[in-house]
């Protein structure tokens, strides 16, 4: 994906020295179009290719509802990287899918504070809200919780109450 980003920029780089309006400019063109196609197909075949291997795995599916925009606009450095993943089409094709297996893909709220609750005890802990802070103790049941690892299961378990609702 990366080096036909490369190869993109580089077509882009030619068409920007070429007489705009001329023929060769527009060879120019439909060569960037070419590229983009494929660039466009690739992202395509590895969501359909990831999501079919979730939909074949589980039956039920978790995710958060996050705004993926607004995420790639906090400041995390890796704003290309976010949009570029396709998550909503990801979630698009991977809810399909599941509703052709019989199973169900679930959206938990993103206003769920998934990552502040303990799993194991309930509590909610509003000082883990700043994201620097990787691991965290429960200060009711001591409990040593990894951020990433308490959020899936926090996840996983609204997800699994909205099913039983």
């Amino acid at each position: 994906y990366r080096m036909a980003q490369m190869k993109l920029a580089k077509k882009q780089r030619k068409l920007r020295h070429k007489v705009s309006g001329s023929r060769n400019y527009q060879k120019q063109q439909k060569r960037i179009a070419r590229v983009y196609r494929h660039i466009s197909n690739q992202r395509k075949d590895y969501l359909h290719k990831l999501s079919t291997a979730t939909a074949k795995q589980y039956a039920y599916v978790c995710v958060e509802d996050l705004n993926m925009r607004s995420l790639s606009n906090k400041g995390f450095g890796n704003g290309k990287a976010t949009l570029d993943n396709g998550y909503g089409m990801f979630l698009f094709m991977l809810d399909y899918k599941l509703e052709e297996r019989g199973g169900k893909l679930v959206k938990v709220d993103k206003f769920f504070p998934s990552s502040q609750i303990c799993h194991c005890c309930g509590c909610r802990n509003p000082k883990v809200r700043d994201l620097r802070i990787r691991e965290w103790i429960c200060p009711d049941c001591g409990a040593v919780h990894d951020r990433d690892t308490n959020t899936a299961i926090n996840i996983r378990t609204e997800g699994m109450r909205l099913v039983a609702a």
